[in-house]
């Protein structure tokens, strides 16, 4: 805790005070809104990643009614497009911003000959039409050609994934990926590779290198894949739910992202990934048996050489630990795991259950993030920790989050440090046990960032310093610093409450929102671990958000998700002298001279917009949108035919219209209202959808301009009292007969 010294001229002796100004890591600023440009907002945008140096951050989505991955510039506040127009998603970026990686199923190389996804990087320093735009990553060995993919009655739905956030070295120059199809990965002349086996390219020598291996690897042979076959399915060496690997889907506006892949570390010396066919990829205890759809984190140092060994992360067992050896023990207990027996890993993992193993899947991110180095390893678990004792068991899902040391020397106890606990033995209870959704980690793994709906963090270290909210509902970001030890909400609504968007009223204790992941995911941290960019659903983290969906029409596709960036707040790191002496006279304070404005669909079809605006002067609005009409076809284009004097187009048209004066600094409200050409649309399904245009202008000042996208769209209720009127006409009818 830093300390602020006073030095207070209270009395004619100077006396020097000292009080304790607010942790560092405990303040945040402003949120600031990133998935938009000066002139235009995403409809939606996901996967959030942000450069190490703090100045890009990657998103994908759509944007100006494109889907793809796009780049913004924190700087000059361009959004620029990585690639667009297809299925590009799930972006990782590199520590200049230079190179961003992603999954596409469009062919942008000419080595990519399947109809499965690929992984791509993208050099942004040249142009789209370059040869040297986009490198095929997927890729053969030593070879530019895409990887082949046994043929299946969805082709494009699989072949190569990469994780977002975490797939791409600082350099952008190494590639981690995960085939999600039967390849030719371990050997290029035959597709004989099982699907879910780890890969990283090198994009300078060409280099494919198979990771997720066979262990040990015998002196001289050549490194095979992970496979085994469990009932009617063919397990690869990483986890995925059912047996059955992810299909790669277009992105959509709700919904988790495709939780699957492996992470690399920013020097690109280690891979991580949550395993499957762990006895085979890694050392077990001599008598243990573990199925081949049990779960832990597998860890492997590509510097250590080819031949490198993959290590657990955690477990259920610790056969590293030298006491463990020591005892000759065989297996760990299934009925009573015993933190006291040398052989016990920091889990109950349960391996003779059904659902074994550290992930037993459900909400959340599986993937484990790497620190810059790759020795420090945060990771989702929901089998119960060992140390909770046997009367807390498996929780159905939820799950905590733990980071652990991968260095020489200490047991894998040792090694994990847990950040949160489940508060009650109440699984369905959203404040106390709602999972874990999503997690990233700083390059120098002092900070960690998580996403949840919990609301309650019972453990005393990292200690929990924000204002708990009320009570659950949307997932939220938190910051964990662990050398501050402390827990700290890090979303808010720019008024200061918890974050939300409009949803239907719920009873208490259920999830008032859509989704278990409605609201904050992927966190990712610049280098400086100061900075995060993340992706939300939230419709108030900062005022002027206008793409939110009306209250009434929350269950439709279209959402206000976008991308968002929020800093730390730094304090001097040294006691700060200052005299006080009387107070002086108050400072003029100058508002910024710019505007800010949100809209609201309203059921009657009508748009409110609620503009702040910096002093007196004019506002007026002007909405603009396509619409379908008619134009007059030319005569010597109807000579053939007397009935064709006009012809349907689309065309864009000013819809609705509005001024208003204001006699200084504050809110304007004005409601727009469509002109009579164009009200019946707004009673279309989809209602009509338009850009707003405001213009604000007083004298002796630049005139101010702001856009934003709203939907016009009236609710028509259902009217059932004229049918029952018929229906009494048509009884008394019947019965005078």
């Amino acid at each position: 805790m830093k300390r602020l010294c006073l030095l207070a001229l209270l009395t004619a002796a100077p006396v020097l005070l000292c009080v304790a100004s607010p942790a560092g890591a405990d303040v945040f600023g402003p949120i600031s809104l990133v998935s938009a440009s000066p002139f235009q907002q995403a409809e939606y945008a996901r996967d959030a990643a942000i450069s190490g140096n703090g100045r890009y951050v990657a998103f994908d989505g759509s944007y100006g009614g494109v889907t793809g991955v796009w780049r913004r510039d924190l700087q000059s506040g361009a959004v620029d497009p990585v690639a667009v127009g297809g299925t590009a998603q799930l972006p990782s970026i590199s520590e200049s911003g230079r190179y961003v990686s992603f999954t596409t199923t469009a062919a942008l190389s000419g080595g990519d000959h399947n109809e499965g996804p690929d992984v791509y990087v993208r050099d942004m320093s040249v142009d789209t039409a370059s040869p040297g735009a986009f490198t095929l990553a997927s890729a053969v060995n030593g070879s530019a050609e895409g990887l082949s993919y046994q043929a299946s009655s969805e082709p494009t739905r699989y072949g190569a994934l990469a994780s977002g956030r975490s797939a791409l070295s600082a350099d952008g120059r190494r590639v981690v990926f995960v085939t999600s199809a039967v390849s030719n990965l371990a050997h290029p002349e035959t597709v004989d590779t099982p699907a879910m086996q780890v890969a990283v390219r090198d994009l300078d020598s060409g280099a494919t290198q198979l990771v997720s291996v066979v262990a040990p690897v015998p002196e001289g042979a050549t490194p095979e894949p992970v496979s085994s076959r469990e009932s009617e399915h063919t397990l690869g060496a990483v986890y995925t739910p059912g047996g059955n690997p992810p299909p790669f889907l277009a992105t959509t506006a709700y919904g988790e992202p495709l939780a699957v892949g492996a992470s690399i570390s920013a020097d690109g010396s280690t891979v991580a990934w949550l395993g499957q066919n762990i006895a085979l990829q890694a050392p077990v205890l001599a008598a243990e048996t573990l199925g081949s759809a049990y779960t832990e984190p597998l860890w492997r140092r590509l510097a250590d050489g080819p031949r490198a060994a993959t290590r657990r992360v955690t477990g259920g067992s610790d056969p590293s630990n030298p006491a463990c050896a020591a005892s000759g023990e065989g297996a760990v207990s299934q009925s009573t795991p015993s933190a006291s027996d040398p052989c016990q890993g920091p889990f109950a993992t349960f391996t003779n259950s059904s659902a074994h193993g550290t992930w037993a899947g459900g909400t959340g991110d599986p993937v484990p993030r790497l620190s810059a180095d790759g020795y420090a390893v945060a990771f989702l678990a929901n089998a119960p920790p060992v140390a909770s004792g046997s009367g807390f068991g498996r929780a159905e899902g939820n799950s905590d989050i733990y980071v652990a040391d991968m260095r020489g020397g200490i047991t894998r106890d040792e090694a994990l440090r847990q950040l949160t606990e489940l508060a009650s033995g109440q699984s369905t209870d959203l404040a106390t046990n709602a999972p874990i959704v999503d997690l990233g980690i700083s390059a120098d793994a002092s900070k960690v960032a998580f996403t949840t709906m919990r609301t309650v963090f019972p453990l005393g270290a990292p200690a929990y310093v924000s204002a708990p909210a009320a009570v659950p509902g949307m997932v939220e970001l938190f910051d964990v610093d662990l050398a501050d030890e402390t827990l700290t909400r890090v979303t808010r609504g720019f008024e200061g409450g918890p974050g939300e968007h409009p949803h239907k009223a719920k009873p208490a204790g259920e999830d008032p929102y859509n989704h278990a992941a409605d609201g904050a995911l992927s966190p990712s941290f610049s280098s400086s671990g100061n900075t995060l960019a993340f992706a939300s659903t939230a419709a108030n983290l900062v005022y002027g958000d206008g793409n939110t969906p009306p209250l009434g029409h929350e269950d439709n596709t279209f959402d206000g998700s976008d991308a968002f960036v929020v800093s730390r707040v730094l304090f001097p790191s040294v006691s700060t002298e200052a005299y006080v002496s009387g107070a002086p006279p108050a400072p003029a304070i100058t508002p910024a001279w710019r505007i800010g404005a949100t809209a609201l669909s309203r059921a009657d079809g009508t748009v409110q917009l609620t503009v702040l605006v910096p002093g007196a002067g004019r506002l007026s609005a002007g909405a603009r949108g396509a619409v379908r009409v008619r134009v007059a076809v030319a005569k010597h284009a109807r000579r053939a035919s007397r009935r064709r004097r006009s012809r349907a187009t689309v065309a864009t048209r000013t819809l609705a219209t509005r001024a208003a004066g204001a006699a200084g600094p504050g809110i304007v409200v004005l409601t727009l209202k469509l002109s009579s050409h164009y009200a019946s649309l707004a009673a279309r399904t989809a209602g009509l959808s338009a850009t707003v245009n405001l213009l604000f202008s007083a004298p002796g000042h630049p005139t101010l301009r702001e856009s934003l996208n709203v939907s016009f769209h009236r609710t028509i209720k259902a009217r059932r009292a004229p049918a029952r009127r018929a229906s009494a006409r048509h009884r008394s009818k019947k019965g005078r007969r």
